[in-house]
């Protein structure tokens, strides 16, 4: 579990604008360290389709 990060349990459902909420907030933490991987799975609401996005800390 240590490697997961979310902010649901205290952000709630922020909507389309959750993913932006969630990686500033990460970026922000101070647990990323060069080389990190990070990959993201949005899913767009009641469509069944998915966004993934696999990012590397600079």
């Amino acid at each position: 579990m240590d490697k997961w990060f979310t902010n649901l349990t205290y952000k709630g459902n922020t909507g389309s604008a959750s993913i932006f909420v969630m990686l500033e907030e990460l970026v922000s933490s101070g647990k990323l360290e060069q080389g990190d991987k990070i990959f993201c799975l949005v899913p767009e609401s009641a469509r069944f389709l998915y966004a993934y996005m696999l990012l590397t800390v600079v």
